[in-house]
């Protein structure tokens, strides 16, 4: 673990995951706005029955199916990216603040995270492709991958920013360390 952690930790391995983040983020956003249908993913995405999901579907407009459906395409890679950005920043800010072995276990749900983001796009993707009706309570457990997928975020997100203030306000008596 301490040689992953390590690799993990360089800097550039950040700002690069970061950038990809950045782009894969932008493409979807965009994607999204091109069929007014941001609004239209949270809900789907924080719906837990199956009867709201398909009258949300079904009372979503072609443009909204069709960038709902064409998300995808950026979607399915997009944990890969803020998955490795978390982790490499994660580590990153780790190692500046001199943090031992013991809180490696912080590693685990930056793996979870991103793997619910996949539970949640391979249950809903049948369901918006029209191939399928979604059906409980298999919209129950996509809701749940998402909920937790967006509160995991959240938590990383309040992380990185409490290790940087951290650094930042120790950064004299850590390197003197």
């Amino acid at each position: 673990m301490h040689h992953l952690r390590r690799w993990l930790s360089n800097p550039r391995m950040s700002l690069l995951f970061a950038i990809l983040f950045i782009a894969s983020q932008a493409a979807i956003v965009t994607t999204l706005q091109a069929g007014n249908a941001e609004a239209l993913l949270i809900k789907l995405q924080l719906t837990f029955d199956a009867s709201t999901f398909n009258q949300l579907l079904g009372n979503a407009t072609a443009a909204q199916i069709q960038a709902l459906q064409q998300h995808y395409l950026f979607d399915y890679v997009h944990p890969v990216w803020y998955g490795m950005m978390t982790l490499c920043l994660l580590s990153w800010l780790m190692t500046l603040n001199q943090l031992p072995a013991r809180w490696n276990w912080l590693f685990i749900p930056a793996i979870v995270f991103p793997a619910l983001d996949v539970v949640e796009n391979t249950l809903h993707s049948p369901w918006i492709y029209l191939h399928s009706t979604a059906s409980d309570p298999w919209v129950l457990i996509a809701g749940l991958a998402a909920s937790i997928k967006w509160s995991l975020a959240l938590v990383y997100l309040v992380l990185a920013i409490g290790l940087a203030v951290r650094y930042r306000l120790h950064k004299p008596q850590l390197s003197a360390a």
